[in-house]
């Protein structure tokens, strides 16, 4: 969900008013921004903490929003084979980086990059 801050009218004291709200995301990850472009990891985790969290995951998969709409850009599909616990995305030059679960590197570039 994204907001913006603005004036509140009645106490002249800054307040979150919501921009708006992406589709649901399966135990995301911290998100970053990049020119513009929100990227998003649905890591596809299980949540069920009284099991084995091995089992019933889904493939992780990356989303790259407009930051000022919520409007999908972008997502990986079945790009990502595993999912993802706590790794993060990274953005460099260009290229956005995340980490699976199994520690296979994964990395996401502009197309004609």
């Amino acid at each position: 969900m994204a907001f913006r801050v603005v004036l509140d009218p009645a106490t002249s004291r800054p307040a979150l008013h919501p921009a708006w709200i992406s589709g649901d995301f399966n135990l995301p990850d911290p998100s970053v921004i990049a020119n513009g472009v929100l990227f998003a990891l649905s890591t596809g985790e299980n949540a069920d903490q009284e099991t084995d969290r091995l089992k019933n995951t889904k493939p992780a998969v990356l989303y790259a929003l407009d930051a000022k709409t919520g409007k999908v850009l972008y997502q990986s599909g079945n790009a990502i084979d595993g999912w993802v616990h706590f790794s993060g995305l990274a953005v460099a030059d260009g290229r956005l980086y995340a980490v699976d679960h199994d520690s296979r590197l994964y990395c996401f570039g502009l197309k004609g990059r």
